[in-house]
């Protein structure tokens, strides 16, 4: 596979394409719930440990899927392929964080769990491509994969705790098994 095949999630057109759609679907999705024709929860039914929990997550979150990628950008910034990899991944961390602050604020709060869901899709398939693009020194490869470790353990932090807090109490039963 040479290098203009591998970069498909992370050109330009790709990631504003995403943004878009995911944009789209999350207004859609906030503005139902918020007019009370989707049955979902406005907010996380977070149990006060969960929430202790999600303030050391979205730490950890900073660190590593944001703190660490912007350091790779500028220990990479004199090779083109990495340097596109990595601000495209940050372009799209960026808008994901605004869409988040703007549509839980406008909509409602849990919006966010389909956005995070949305955009750590997105960001785990630009990952995958992002450790294929480049010979990366031996430490800044283990770094990458310590990124995409975590947004693969964030999905399913979001599968089996954050996606569940926002369902209908039957269907939340229903999917415990109760």
């Amino acid at each position: 596979m040479n290098s203009s095949q591998a970069l498909i999630a992370n050109r330009w057109l790709t990631v504003f394409l995403f943004i878009a759609v995911a944009t789209l679907l999350s207004a859609l999705v906030g503005w139902l719930v918020k007019k009370g024709t989707l049955p979902l929860k406005t907010m996380m039914a977070f149990s006060s440990l969960q929430w202790q929990f999600m303030r050391i997550w979205v730490k950890v979150a900073l660190g590593v899927g944001v703190i660490l990628p912007l350091i790779m950008l500028v220990a990479f910034w004199d090779r083109s392929i990495p340097r596109q990899f990595f601000s495209c991944y940050l372009l799209a961390v960026a808008v994901q964080l605004a869409t988040e602050a703007s549509f839980s604020r406008l909509l409602s709060k849990s919006v966010v769990v389909i956005i995070g869901t949305l955009y750590t899709g997105f960001r785990i398939w630009q990952l995958w491509e992002g450790l294929h693009l480049f010979a990366y020194p031996m430490l800044w490869l283990g770094l990458l994969w310590l990124v995409l470790l975590f947004w693969v353990a964030n999905l399913i932090m979001l599968v089996f705790m954050a996606i569940p807090s926002i369902l209908p109490e039957s269907e939340k039963n229903s999917l415990e098994g109760g």
